[in-house]
């Protein structure tokens, strides 16, 4: 795992394609189980760490499950472990001592000028009915958010996303606007057996930004 080549897949690929064959289900990870590796990635978990966290959470559930039990078909089920994995991972990095706070802050920083350069190009050749929402944006990336560095600039990010989904929403004609909630909602599915109310809106959410790119808004998540 820790030969992997730089460049040759990306971060999110190589995680979601061996968790699935880790699993042996499916094709594809869900949006939620995406966001959740890009979260690793922003927060600079090294793939191998994940990997491994990986494989470790497999295996410590094979030795615990009941007779017939299935595999969690989630990556999100291993989440924990592969925590567990980075902890140890710092650990023998640094001491005992947790990881620097200046490298939290510093990729804090780095997302955020990333993210005011991406709305700032975009605003450039935008449509004027987007153009407000881009500048909204703009504002909200400079807001004020309680929390640590990531927390902050997570919540920024989110409050400019929904600046953005604004006013492409209030941009659409009535019969487009009208079909755009039952076309997200088919796309997402049914709330799974045991999935709380709030990670299904999640997934509806994640599904309305990816309709929004499609239609050529740019949106943070994701993609800063």
């Amino acid at each position: 795992m820790s030969d992997l080549a730089p460049g040759d897949l990306s971060y999110q690929l190589v995680v979601a394609e061996y968790f699935l064959g880790l699993s042996g289900k499916g094709l594809m990870i869900s949006p939620l189980d995406q966001e959740l590796i890009a979260g690793w990635e922003r927060r600079g978990l090294p793939v191998a760490v994940v990997l491994r966290g990986l494989r470790n959470g497999m295996e410590d559930f094979l030795q615990r499950r009941a007779p017939g039990a299935g595999a969690p078909r989630s990556l999100r089920a291993f989440r924990f472990a592969v925590e567990d994995e980075w902890k140890a991972f710092t650990s023998r990095a640094v001491g005992d001592a947790p990881p620097p706070p200046t490298t939290e802050t510093a990729a804090a920083e780095a997302r955020l000028t990333a993210a005011r350069r991406r709305l700032t190009e975009a605003d450039a050749g935008a449509p004027p009915a987007w153009q407000a929402g881009y500048r909204e944006a703009l504002g909200a990336l400079g807001a004020t958010y309680p929390g640590s560095a990531l927390a902050r600039v997570e919540a920024a990010i989110a409050a400019a996303d929904a600046r953005l989904l604004s006013a492409w929403l209030g941009s659409l004609d009535r019969p487009h606007r009208a079909s755009l909630g039952p076309r997200i909602a088919l796309r997402a599915g049914p709330r799974p057996r045991g999935a709380s109310r709030r990670a299904h809106r999640e997934a509806l959410r994640l599904h309305l930004l990816d309709a929004a790119r499609a239609a050529g808004l740019t949106c943070l998540r994701g993609s800063v």
